[in-house]
This record gives C-alpha cells, sequence and structure tokens, in this order.
C-alpha cells in the first residue's frame, strides 16, 4: 500500500497542540513529524508529540474492558464486552441514584484535552450531580478567575505582537509548553529583540539567556510581586492615563504595596534588592511588555493574591489589551461552553457543589480534587459512593496520595478509562480502554481561553476493543435516560461544536486551525467586564463574597530544625504528569526518579551523584535518585514529580508510591479564595539511602 501523509495536532502530551504530519502505511503509523506550515506552532515540537506511533502500538496498552474478579487492587481480571461495561456502569449508577440521590455519585478528570472534559460535566450537570472533581483549583483557575474578577479576561502574553520585554514568572514554555502559549513562540519573540526577565528557582536554559534572573525562593511569588508593585508604584512608573481613567482601587493599591519594600522582600525571597528594582524597571518602562506566568504560581495556599498581584502588573503599566502585551483572545464561533454542559439543566449547582460547603469562590466550573477525596472519607456533607475517572491518575496527581488510595478502596463502585493498567484503574471494578487520539476525529484546545482551536482528525483505526471518551459518555448518557440530550454518535458531537462557525468537521480539518478575531483595546468602547466596568484593583466581586479585596503576602516561616530543606518540583518535559512513563523512547532520556540538590547542600549530607536518597516530610517518605547541580539555591531541592513505574508488573499498583511527590504532601492549608494546597515549597529533608 502507497505511503500517506495527513496533517493534525499533537493531543495529550501536553497543552501544546503543535501541528504534526503523520505517516501511515498499510493502516500503521509509519512516520510522524513536526508541520513547518502550521499555522499556530510553525514547525515547534517535543520528542512527546514524535512518539505518537510507539504510544499507539505499545504492549502494555489496554485493548478490551476489564472487570475486578478478585479483591480491589489484587490485578486479577475478567474481560468483558462493552455492553457488560456499560451496564454495569449504568447499573451501579442508577442504584446510587435511587438509594442515595445524585450527590452520591462523582466523576473525575485531569487537563482537558478536547471536548470529553465538557460532555463529563454535561453528563453530571443533566445527572444533577454536582461532583466533578479536577485539578483546576492548582491548574490555570487560579491566573483564569483572579484575572476575570480583576480585568474581566484572562490575559494571554501576545508573543507575536511588538513586545519590548518579557516578564517569565513560573513558566519554562522551553520545556513545557504552556496552555496556547508554545517555546517557539516565545523564542520568535526574543530574536525579534525583546528583554527577558526570568523569575524561577532554577536555572533554566531560559535563565541563562535572560537579561535578569530573580532566583526567587520558591512559595515566596505573592512577596516577589508585591515588591514590583511597590517599586512601580512608588517611582511613578505607571500609566498614568490608563490607571487614571480605566482602573478603580488605585489609591488603596498604592496603600496595600507600601509595606513591601525591596529590603524586605528580598530578605523574604532571597533575591538581591538592587535585581528587584532593575526588573521591576525593565518590565514597567518597557513598552509594551508581556507577562507570562505559568503554573508554578498556583501551587501554595497564597495562589489567589499571588495571581491577583500579577494582573495587577500588567494593569497598571497599561499592558492589559496591547499589542505585545497581555491580550483578551476572543473564541472562534463555535457551540457556547454553557450549552455545551447543558448548565442551565442544573440551576442548584452553584449552592450543591462542595466548594459551597467549603466557603472558597462560587465560580469555579469543578470540585478541587481533595474535597471529593474528604467527602469519600468522611461521608460529609453528603456520601460518595460511586466514580467515573478519565483522562487522569488521581493516585499520582492528587495532593496527600495516601488518603486518595483509602478513598478509592471505599467507593461502592469505581470505573476508570484510561490507556494503559495505572495504579488508579488497577483499584478499579471496571476498566475501559480507550481510543488515543490520531485513532478518531477530535477537536482540540475547545473550551479553553486562548481564542483558537485545533484539528485532530483520524489518521488509523484504533484497536477493536478500544473507544474514544466522548464515545463512551454519548453512549453511557443515553443509556442512563438522557438520550434526547445527547447525540447519535461522536461526530454528531463535533458537527454540533462547529456548527456557529458555518463549517462542517472536514472544512474545519482542510483548515487546520481555526482562530478567533484578534481585537486590542476593546476597552474604549465596551469598558471592562467587571461590575464597574474598569479594572478593579479592588475587588468588589471578592468584597461581596467575604474575602479580602486587595492582595497581601506574607514573609515565609524559617525553616524547621528537622526539616531544614525547601521542596519545590517540576514536570519532566518528557513526560505529561503522570503519563507515558511506559514509553522506551521517552523514559530513556529520564529513566529514573531524579531530585535535584545543589552541591553545597549534597557536601553537608555526604550525598554523591546518583546515590538513591530518601526525602522525607511531616507528611511521608519517598525515594529518589540524587543529581548533584549549581542551577539550585541551598536549601531549595527539586523533586520529580508524577513518577510510577509501569513495567513492574508483579506489582499490581506499579510501585505506586516508592517515589510518588504526593506522597510528601497535604491539604491540611489550602488558599482560602481557591482551596490551592501546599504543592510546592514544603519543608523536607534528605537522607543518604
Amino acid at each position: 500500500m502507497a505511503q500517506e501523509w495527513f496533517r493534525t495536532h499533537c493531543a495529550r502530551f501536553d497543552h501544546g497542540g503543535c501541528g504534526l504530519k503523520v505517516s501511515v502505511k498499510d493502516g500503521r503509523i509509519d512516520k510522524v513529524a513536526p508541520d513547518p506550515d502550521d499555522p499556530f506552532s510553525r514547525g515547534w515540537h517535543c520528542r512527546k508529540g514524535l512518539s505518537a506511533k510507539e504510544r499507539l502500538e505499545h504492549p502494555l496498552r489496554l485493548t478490551q474492558p476489564l472487570r475486578r474478579n478478585g479483591p480491589r487492587g489484587s490485578g486479577l481480571w475478567e474481560p468483558i464486552s462493552w455492553d457488560q461495561a456499560l451496564d454495569q456502569l449504568t447499573q451501579s449508577f442508577s442504584k446510587a441514584l435511587r438509594s442515595a440521590g445524585p450527590e452520591s455519585l462523582a466523576f473525575a478528570q485531569g487537563a482537558p484535552k478536547g471536548p470529553e472534559f465538557f460532555l463529563l460535566l454535561r453528563l453530571a450537570n443533566l445527572l444533577q450531580c454536582p461532583n466533578v472533581a479536577g485539578s483546576q483549583h492548582v491548574c490555570h483557575m487560579p491566573r483564569e478567575q483572579m484575572a476575570l474578577l480583576t480585568c474581566g479576561f484572562f490575559p494571554v502574553a501576545d508573543l507575536h505582537g511588538p513586545s519590548q520585554c518579557v516578564l517569565l514568572w513560573g513558566s519554562n514554555p522551553s520545556a513545557t509548553n504552556e496552555e496556547g502559549v508554545l517555546g517557539g513562540h516565545l523564542l520568535a519573540c526574543l530574536k525579534q529583540g525583546a528583554r527577558l526577565v526570568v523569575v524561577d528557582p532554577l536555572r533554566t536554559a531560559l535563565a541563562e539567556k535572560a537579561d535578569l534572573w530573580l532566583q526567587i525562593r520558591p512559595g515566596t511569588d505573592d512577596l516577589l510581586a508585591m515588591g514590583f508593585l511597590h517599586v512601580i508604584l512608588e517611582e511613578g512608573l505607571y500609566d498614568r492615563a490608563f490607571v487614571d481613567h480605566w482602573t478603580v482601587g488605585f489609591d488603596e493599591l498604592r496603600r496595600a504595596v507600601q509595606p513591601y519594600k525591596p529590603d524586605r522582600v528580598a530578605a523574604g525571597c532571597r533575591v538581591d534588592p538592587a535585581q528587584i528594582v532593575s526588573a521591576a524597571r525593565l518590565y514597567a518602562q518597557s513598552r509594551p511588555a508581556c507577562l507570562q506566568w505559568g503554573n508554578a504560581v498556583e501551587h501554595t495556599p497564597n495562589s489567589a493574591d499571588t495571581c491577583r498581584a500579577l494582573v495587577h502588573l500588567m494593569a497598571v503599566t497599561g499592558n492589559l489589551e496591547e499589542p505585545g502585551g497581555n491580550v483578551r483572545t476572543e473564541m472562534p464561533r463555535l457551540m457556547p461552553l454553557k450549552d455545551m454542559i447543558a448548565l442551565d439543566d442544573f440551576p442548584d449547582r452553584p449552592k450543591k457543589l462542595l466548594n459551597h460547603h467549603h466557603g472558597i469562590l462560587p465560580r469555579l466550573i469543578s470540585v478541587p480534587s481533595w474535597m471529593v477525596v474528604q467527602s469519600i472519607l468522611q461521608q460529609a456533607p453528603y456520601p460518595i459512593r460511586c466514580l467515573y475517572v478519565q483522562g487522569t491518575n488521581p493516585m499520582l496527581s492528587y495532593s496527600e496520595a495516601r488518603s486518595v488510595k483509602k478513598a478509592l478502596e471505599s467507593l461502592d463502585f469505581l470505573a476508570v478509562a484510561d490507556q494503559v493498567m495505572t495504579p488508579t484503574a488497577a483499584l478499579a471494578d471496571v476498566v475501559l480502554p480507550v481510543a488515543l487520539p490520531m485513532e478518531y476525529d477530535d477537536i482540540g484546545h475547545y473550551g479553553l481561553p486562548h481564542g483558537f482551536v485545533t484539528a485532530r482528525p483520524k489518521v488509523v483505526d484504533p484497536p477493536e476493543g478500544c473507544r474514544s471518551d466522548v464515545w463512551i459518555l454519548n453512549e453511557w448518557g443515553k443509556r442512563l435516560g438522557l438520550a434526547d440530550r445527547f447525540w447519535d454518535g461522536p461526530e454528531a458531537v463535533l458537527e454540533a461544536i462547529l456548527a456557529p462557525s458555518g463549517l462542517s468537521y472536514r472544512e474545519f480539518c482542510e483548515k487546520g486551525v481555526l482562530f478567533g478575531p484578534k481585537r486590542f483595546r476593546t476597552y474604549r468602547d465596551k469598558g471592562f467586564k467587571t461590575p464597574s466596568g474598569k479594572v478593579e484593583l479592588r475587588s468588589s466581586l471578592l468584597e461581596k463574597w467575604g474575602f479580602r479585596p486587595l492582595p497581601e503576602a506574607e514573609d515565609p516561616a524559617p525553616l524547621p530544625n528537622d526539616f531544614p530543606l525547601l521542596l519545590t518540583s517540576r514536570k519532566p518535559k518528557d513526560f505529561f504528569h503522570s503519563a507515558y512513563r511506559h514509553l522506551d523512547s521517552l523514559r530513556k532520556n529520564h529513566p529514573q526518579p531524579v531530585v535535584w540538590i545543589p552541591h553545597e547542600t549534597a557536601a553537608q549530607l555526604g550525598i554523591e551523584e546518583g546515590q538513591d536518597v530518601a526525602i522525607e516530610t511531616a507528611h511521608g517518605r519517598i525515594r529518589q535518585r540524587a543529581h548533584l547541580t549549581d542551577a539550585l539555591q541551598h536549601p531549595v531541592v527539586s523533586a520529580d514529580y508524577g513518577w510510577w513505574f509501569p513495567e513492574r508488573t508483579d506489582d499490581p499498583l506499579r510501585g505506586w508510591d516508592a517515589a510518588n511527590l504526593n506522597m510528601l504532601t497535604a491539604v491540611d492549608r489550602t488558599d482560602p479564595v481557591m482551596a490551592t494546597p501546599q504543592v510546592r515549597a514544603i519543608p523536607c529533608r534528605i537522607v543518604p539511602v
């Protein structure tokens, strides 16, 4: 059979959505290459996306539904048909629905990869079930929600515009792509002459390129952001015209940042005060300048104030909605998200959410995962008895992993849809094998605030026993008595999403990427989408809901004598959260979990390069391999996240706890607005093994 080339976009490997060219021969993928003509990625790629062939054809891949045939977690399974699997799903959830009501059900997903997350929300809302657990409280939502409250939109760094300076804060796009932002976009912006300021505790390749690198102490981003604001406001470096006409609460903000003088901030952040002043000046005096913020700013119990202060930086410097600044993107014309998730069908949802019970921000689309875990364990404020999991591995990705395991083991029914037998799937009653991208038609970036969607057409057939997440949810919804609210099949779902654009799915695929309109300074005609119509430096909504209307920051507490080191973490460039540890082409570059330790720290502890060490916090102990480095500053150490061992087939749970970073985390202290637990900046000690 002749070789045939297809164009598609990366999916599930990370948020990047890079364009790919895929060669198919005899019905199988032959080659995967970057697409230099893709209008979004322009040839940017990483080895994760290029390993798609191995992912689809890996021998550990699940290819038929399985039902537990022994004690939970025993590794004993029997194959069943899809009809049997869907029947058991339907019967188990229907029984709980009848006996204990919709609050007894829960659903869970990690990072959205396509329409499947929003179809999951649709199913839950139509069932009047408020429990959809997600990772949004530690991924994206602190940034998005604090921005919406402040300026009414999510400000995206306009790296395609005439930026004179990029302030890269807790973001490393050249190693791990952000949603809607690729490393290639940043490098092109720098090539055009933009200055670069990097805020990161790790000396990355971008930190080495930077005009200024602030090697911040993990967990003090709020303090540093307030310090930047102090310098800019005290020195009159703000955009007076914008502040006077388009903000409210400026005088209160000026008073709020007064205590955060450079010397105080420098002491807490372990950064030279002169660097703080220079970096704040460079950002403020470069017009336009953009701030590219990363997931790292959302990993401590001060995430809301950190994100608010960073939005304030964009605002007072006049960089909101400016070309080359931080812009408001518009999605192309597609099915509105509220219609896809059937939001109007569940008007009581806000009051029934666990979020309401815990008193956090009332506008989140999902429930922080730790709340669902607590509700399962404590059976309060209502008992959760059935859980459906797709596209996530809670045993590795949820905080306080030991509690997660205990919660999953206590459920009446657990179903997991995944591509391989993960530690979470190993505890399930039913495991569903999913089709993977390139095996079904899909739309990328739907529902995300970056102004575009990507076409992900099918290029090969899936294994006979695999189905896409969208197919599973659509069929399950119909079996639950909701046939009139779902579609004939997955193809109809995609056509419905695209209908407002006037394009069929095939026409969309011919375009490859569909961009929304690009507009700037729209506030001049419409104002900002806030109660005041202006940027609210003092938030009226947060005040109305009982939270502080202005951001604050705390000086970090001294490290205790028994835990004298400060633990942070990073997402390895070869993996996506806990996924793809089974792929040899990726694993060979990163075969074992590694903790980076400064040379000074290692010398004090007698630790050598490549030695196994135990990392201990007040909550647990794990084992990783030491890598000695001068890229970190004592007492900071940086451990790998998301590690388990798919190759340990003799262990049904695949070594889930051996190197699992979330064995070291807890949810005893969380952000009062966003419910973010302490995921980074954790006191720890390291012991040679």
